[in-house]
């Protein structure tokens, strides 16, 4: 493969399915080298062929790990094979994706590959038709097991999905159909619901996840058109806006570690969040605050939008202090907390309050976090769970450019990790580096 066309082959596959990286330049390389390995602080090294005099740096915020770069591996391996058939050029450009796919299915399972694979594709499919007026939805889950003999080619998946009346049958919410290896119908699940709210897979389809343990793979199609894959109780995959998408949860989370005493609870909890308000499609700002700065991020905040009494307290002493100092009349005496939440303007922090009580963000029910979050505005929440503010009208600094929501994120960065969810899915963290001085990308997802 020449080098214009391995470099653009790179951006469209391997640096969309790992959101926020880049490729950041090259090194010499040897026939002894492996065309994919890890490089210097977590880079992933790629060439095509062994004989390349130099391998491609890529670079992300988080780390690459052993499981994506094996990935990759199996990625170049596939094209490798397609350029060594001869293949045509305008061939292989049209099947990268499913080279992409192909890849994916072959690391997450030896026994059903191929059924994970046709699977995908047949979903995909349906993610572009509608049934009397709807998006298809669709829950499925392959076991490691073949059908049992004699067996109906009816009940081959590809021949069920062929037809509307499959459109009815599942939605990867609340049931799903059970596939086996060889890609047969084996039955219809119900689940049941699980408890398990802190999974690592988007609100909806936790039940979804939580089914897939051991060997079995989970695959649903939502209905915005996404197609997912659960293993081992969590999302691993989504092939989002027609690229494929690797997630890494843990990593994410012990980015979201300002400080060394902050709650981990608090972090998972801000990020499954996060991850629901993505797969919601509705957006949001999600602030985790310091805990030296859990004051001073309160100067961004109207004291209107402050569910916390002593942030309430704080800021009104700090009110008085400045009027004090520009000799302003403050003989008025401001009023308390309690009376201040009566007042018309605190509707909405009045009747939150009565909803959240004194529960920490980490203790809410993740549905109910999700809802919250969905109002407009920036949430604020310190490092131990505390929430500050639901849906804060925030005050950007000057100079500030992009829209609203990334405005806020990159304003709040200064007192902690901020995050930014977009109406299209993506997740961006943003942290200040205090040495540079400038808002800096901590991750990207999706």
């Amino acid at each position: 493969m020449k080098r214009e066309r391995f470099i653009s082959f790179l951006e469209n596959t391997i640096l969309s399915m790992f959101t926020g990286s880049e490729i950041v330049g090259e090194e010499e390389s040897s026939n002894r080298d492996a065309c994919v390995a890890q490089g210097n602080g977590g880079t992933l090294l790629v060439k095509f062929n062994r004989q390349d005099a130099s391998r491609f740096i890529i670079k992300r915020v988080q780390p690459f790990k052993s499981f994506e770069i094996s990935l990759v591996r199996s990625i170049i391996d596939e094209m490798s094979t397609l350029f060594k058939a001869n293949l045509s050029e305008d061939f292989i450009t049209g099947i990268e994706s499913q080279v992409t796919q192909k890849a994916i299915c072959s690391a997450l399972t030896k026994n059903a590959h191929s059924t994970l694979n046709s699977l995908l594709t047949m979903v995909s499919s349906w993610g572009l038709r509608t049934y009397e007026g709807r998006k298809a939805k669709f829950g499925f889950i392959i076991t490691n097991k073949k059908a049992p003999r004699p067996i109906n080619p009816n009940t081959k998946i590809e021949n069920v999905l062929k037809r509307d009346y499959s459109a009815l049958l599942s939605d990867g919410i609340n049931t799903c159909l059970n596939i086996s290896a060889d890609g047969y119908l084996l039955g219809y699940q119900h689940f049941n619901k699980t408890a398990k709210a802190d999974l690592l897979a988007p609100y909806e389809y936790i039940d979804l996840a939580n089914a897939c343990v051991g060997s079995k793979i989970g695959v649903c199609l939502v209905e915005e058109g996404d197609v997912l894959i659960f293993k081992d109780k969590q999302l691993l995959f989504a092939k989002r806006n027609g690229a494929w998408v690797c997630f890494s949860h843990e990593e994410i989370i012990a980015k979201l570690a300002e400080k060394s005493g902050e709650v981990e609870e608090v972090r998972k909890a801000i990020y499954l969040s996060a991850l629901d308000l993505s797969f919601e499609r509705s957006g949001g700002c999600i602030v985790h605050v310091n805990s030296n700065e859990r004051f001073n991020v309160l100067k961004h905040i109207d004291t209107s939008d402050l569910l916390a009494k002593d942030c309430y307290d704080y800021k009104v002493q700090d009110q008085i202090n400045q009027s004090f100092f520009h000799e302003i009349n403050t003989n008025n005496e401001l009023p308390s907390f309690e009376n201040f939440l009566q007042e018309e303007k605190c509707n909405k922090t009045c009747n939150l309050k009565r909803i959240i009580g004194n529960n920490k963000f980490q203790d809410l029910n993740r549905k109910l976090r999700l809802e919250l979050l969905g109002i407009d505005g920036a949430s604020i929440i310190d490092y131990e769970g505390n929430i500050l503010a639901i849906g804060a009208i925030i005050k950007i600094e000057a100079g500030s450019i992009g829209g609203g929501r990334l405005a806020a994120a990159k304003t709040l960065s200064n007192y902690g990790i901020s995050i930014k969810v977009s109406a299209d899915g993506s997740i961006e963290g943003f942290r200040t580096d205090r040495s540079k001085l400038r808002v800096k990308p901590l991750f990207v997802i999706g």
